[in-house]
């Protein structure tokens, strides 16, 4: 007996993750939002991947401009993830206020204070039931200069930070 949407999502919610804003350009409409299914996909070459709603604005863009970067937050981020999770009410191409952005070679928004931020072409997009799994190519990779902070990190409807043992 295959398992209903709420028990998958009741299960998903226990795959704690770390936080990340994805977000997308098509010249100067940016669009972003909050995410935890990113992954690196390979080191030769360096790509990752990131898995998004077909149906929101961040794909609409990111699919016509083919830019993309990955911005991995830190704890302090935490305002900022509610933001480009939606919880204020903010749309997609409307949630940059309030935070330092800036944009290299793919034209994608970078977080200026991200623990990391990943600068990428998309690769190709694979159309998985309500998400696409998109893939970039990594053009450049922007590490934090201050000390490494702790990760947001997110699970059961619930932020937090990595905690060493």
């Amino acid at each position: 007996m295959p398992i209903t949407v709420d028990e998958f999502k009741q299960g998903m919610r226990r795959l704690g993750g770390a936080v990340n804003i994805v977000t997308a350009a098509d010249g100067d409409v940016w669009a972003g939002l909050t995410a935890t299914a990113v992954t690196s996909l390979s080191a030769e070459p360096p790509r990752l991947l990131v898995c998004i709603n077909r149906q929101g604005v961040t794909y609409d863009i990111l699919s016509k401009g083919r830019a993309l970067a990955v911005n991995v937050l830190g704890a302090e981020h935490q305002k900022l993830a509610m933001r480009f999770a939606g919880m204020d009410g903010e749309e997609e191409t409307e949630r940059f206020e309030g935070a330092d952005w800036y944009t290299v070679k793919s034209g994608a928004p970078l977080l200026k204070d991200a623990l990391v931020s990943f600068d990428c072409t998309v690769e190709s997009i694979l159309d998985a039931g309500s998400h696409a799994i998109v893939i970039g190519n990594i053009e450049g990779v922007k590490i934090a200069d201050a000390e490494v902070k702790d990760p947001l990190c997110y699970m059961d409807g619930r932020w937090g930070t990595f905690t060493s043992l």
